[in-house]
């Protein structure tokens, strides 16, 4: 295969774009989302309300949120459950340099770590540090607020989606994902490009694969590496889903509503952790989290291959109903959301912050 895909590879990757639902871009997949949200807010009298979910955070946990906070506070109530994260100060890049390298002596954290965005979402921006060059030059691109975060080799990763309603005082799992991380194995004679494109699945969104290894596609891989293609848990990155409700058992929810309302106010969002294996992830033991996401975000388990469209719209239906009426319980608890206007403000700064995250892992 030429360097590249052939011009009947790319034709056929754009095809299977447009048949596998999976792949179809926001815009389109969530017209009838959109709908359905638009049906709640007038039952509920209310198109605010999934801003007040979370009520003890800021907006709800949408994009745009400070990880540094939530995270922040999750570790101090659950320390072993939770990736130390901090906020990397700094008006210039010499001085937030500086300030991870503090941060590093203080905290014993050694290479590889995580940075990435404090607001973002999708995976954006999320790189694995490996040296003193990785870290200088992540710094000096990004000019978004940073977060460095305890890399977690897990090896494994699973979106934990929880939710409580505020009249109840247990909360409950509604789904879990189980992700899995997309790699190809080289030949000795093949480069990295043409490994993605020869690859069965890696092939449909390689663009994006190329874009993260631009500077490493004419790589002729060694005979039996595994090369990693992606390294953030996100969809949107490429890694792949998988349904993982069998570990779904009494022991994690418990554990995990426990986790929860480290955050007061917190009544519904996603948990993304990383655990050594599924036994223990089963027992509630050995887990930590990376992420905690709110109401904008996906019981990701949807993404799973062997899902229908239909399977997929029913679940995220049955998740806004959810939303709305915690929304509403915690309206009649005089519960206020943010004005048009504060939202805007915080969409149009996350919209210039994004621009220059640096590509994800």
């Amino acid at each position: 295969m030429k360097s590249g895909g052939s011009f009947a590879r790319r034709l056929y990757a754009r095809w299977r774009r447009i048949v596998d639902w999976e792949f179809w871009p926001p815009a389109v997949f969530y017209l009838p989302v959109a709908w359905k949200i638009f049906t709640l807010a007038i039952h509920h009298a209310g198109i605010r309300l999934p801003f007040v979910t979370t009520p003890g955070t800021i907006n709800g946990f949408q994009a745009g949120e400070s990880k540094a906070f939530s995270l922040g506070r999750l570790h101090a109530h659950a320390p072993d459950f939770v990736a130390q994260t901090w906020l990397v100060e700094g008006d210039t890049s010499a001085e937030k340099i500086s300030h991870v390298e503090q941060l590093q002596a203080q905290n014993d954290v050694e290479y590889p770590f995580i940075l990435k965005p404090d607001c973002g979402n999708r995976g954006s921006g999320v790189k694995v540090i490996r040296n003193n060059e990785d870290r200088a030059a992540y710094l000096s691109a990004i000019q978004a607020p940073t977060i460095l975060q305890r890399f977690i080799p897990g090896p494994q990763e699973a979106g934990i989606f929880y939710y409580r309603y505020p009249n109840q005082e247990v909360g409950q799992l509604f789904a879990i994902t189980e992700k899995f991380f997309p790699k190809v194995i080289g030949d000795g004679e093949s480069t990295l490009e043409e490994l993605i494109w020869a690859d069965n699945r890696a092939f449909i969104i390689a663009d994006k694969y190329c874009e993260r290894f631009a500077d490493q596609l004419e790589t002729i891989v060694e005979a039996g590496l595994e090369w990693p293609l992606v390294n953030a848990g996100n969809h949107a990155q490429g890694c792949i889903f998988y349904d993982g409700w069998r570990m779904a058992t009494p022991e994690l929810a418990k554990q995990v509503d426990r986790i929860a309302k480290g955050l007061p106010g917190f009544y519904f969002g996603r948990f993304d952790a990383r655990y050594k294996s599924e036994e223990d992830l089963k027992a509630g033991l050995n887990f930590q989290i990376l992420e905690v996401n709110g109401f904008a975000s996906e019981a990701t388990s949807i993404y799973d291959p062997k899902n229908s469209v239909i399977d997929a719209y029913r679940t995220l239906f049955k998740q806004w109903e959810i939303v709305f009426e915690i929304g509403s319980q915690n309206r009649e608890r005089n519960e206020s959301a943010p004005s048009f206007g504060q939202l805007l403000e915080r969409a149009r700064r996350y919209r210039e912050q994004k621009e220059s995250h640096p590509a994800a892992d």
